[in-house]
């Protein structure tokens, strides 16, 4: 089995951006717990796995200065985890999904949950609802549902990626981006017994209270 914490560890995860993929996880766990659609069978512990993986790399790429939300409580630290940012950098690079990648060969990650985690994107929210993959469907919304700092609904992500991610907002298929967002959220709602909107901050927050990774 895996531990999270020495990985976390390992590659200079702040607490913010472990937080976040914790919450990403207590989605999924979530809509495991709901699910109600037994003609589609579901790897849950492969998925799950990617969720608390898929980030691994995106320290590389934050600016703590001019969003110090992404360090949480660790703020004061700023100086340290500029000089952690520094050294992961100089080991994997700039770019946030080749440092991920890069970090999951080698901690052995099978190459399943790499491409899962690899076509985890805002810009690949077209062919992800066209797809019949699941686990990339899961993956893709319970990370559109998790804005920095808690749970929020996908409108409040959507105005979160308008203000921070220029990358997106300024192709000419945004709208069409959305619109795939809100279809993939439908075709999971569809599989539940529960409405989705009781994915909130307080019934995943309760979820991973009671989990093995605290």
């Amino acid at each position: 089995m895996l531990n999270y914490k020495e990985i976390y560890q390992e590659f200079g995860i702040p607490p913010n951006l472990q937080e976040h993929m914790a919450r990403v996880w207590g989605i999924i766990s979530f809509i495991e717990n709901h699910w109600n659609n037994k003609d589609i069978t579901i790897n849950w512990e492969t998925v799950k796995k990617a969720a608390l993986l898929h980030d691994l790399g995106n320290v590389v790429r934050f600016d703590f200065v001019n969003h110090p939300e992404y360090l949480g409580s660790e703020q004061a630290n700023l100086d340290h985890w500029r000089e952690v940012q520094k050294q992961m950098i100089e080991k994997y690079g700039l770019d946030d999904h080749e440092a991920t990648e890069r970090m999951l060969k080698e901690i052995g990650i099978e190459q399943a949950i790499i491409d899962i985690i690899g076509n985890k994107s805002f810009g690949n929210s077209i062919s992800t609802r066209n797809s019949s993959n699941w686990l990339s469907k899961l993956l893709a919304y319970a990370d559109l549902r998790t804005l920095p700092t808690e749970i929020g609904t996908l409108n409040e992500r959507i105005t979160d990626i308008k203000a921070r991610m220029p990358k997106y907002t300024n192709r000419p298929d945004f709208e069409d981006l959305v619109t795939a967002c809100k279809e993939i959220e439908a075709q999971i709602a569809s599989n539940l017994d529960v409405p989705i909107a009781q994915i909130n901050e307080q019934s995943i927050s309760e979820i991973i209270s009671t989990s093995a990774l605290n």
